[in-house]
């Protein structure tokens, strides 16, 4: 009778550590905290307008019936002195509700207000006057309303998208740039996340 618990308690000992490693996350196994954030590429330009593939990583997305927030966290300019020069943080919001994956747009956006961070420059390199507040009045408010096709449509490196006035900054292609090119990818996210039975009828 002895040995036979003894052989049960054995028996049952072994099935529990074999289910229990059996369990393991790779990422358990290893140590390694598994990356909890979604992230997408996105065309970063360089000094002079070298484009490269950087990463966003969206710390914060949260959808309703009518549209989606995210915090974006991005490199824009790479040349400067980490001083005066990191991770911008864009909160934004994407409309959910249009026909079309082209009509989405954008409902808010900002790099302030406690929701998001100005990483570029303050003032921008040269250029007195090109303040976050200036940015936000001549670059960053005017994209509200502006849709995935504005984007679509837009031309790259020292280009704006249509409605920007250009020569207000000029002097910023850098940080101008890397923002469209931000939220012209995020859009792809956004719509095949969001749109994607509008995208298959």
């Amino acid at each position: 009778m002895r040995r036979k618990l003894i052989f049960a308690v054995f028996l049952f000992l072994t099935v529990f550590l074999l289910c229990a490693c059996g369990g393991k996350t790779a990422g358990e196994e290893t140590g390694k905290v598994e990356n909890p954030y979604d992230m997408f590429h996105f065309t970063h330009y360089a000094s002079g307008g070298t484009p490269e593939e950087e990463t966003a990583v969206i710390l914060f997305e949260q959808a309703n019936s009518t549209f989606t927030s995210y915090q974006v966290a991005f490199i824009s300019c790479t040349c400067r002195d980490p001083s005066v020069n990191y991770y911008s943080v864009m909160y934004i919001e994407l409309l959910n509700t249009k026909d079309t994956p082209d009509e989405a747009s954008i409902r808010a956006i900002t790099f302030s207000e406690g929701k998001g961070l100005w990483g570029d420059s303050n003032p921008t390199y040269g250029t007195t006057n090109y303040t976050p507040e200036y940015f936000d009045e001549n670059f960053v408010q005017p994209l509200v309303g502006k849709t995935k096709a504005d984007f679509d449509a837009w031309g790259g490196y020292k280009t704006q998208v249509d409605g920007i006035d250009i020569d207000a900054v000029s002097s910023a292609s850098v940080s101008t740039s890397n923002i469209t090119s931000c939220i012209k990818s995020l859009f792809e996210y956004h719509t095949d996340k969001y749109y994607a039975d509008k995208t298959a009828k």
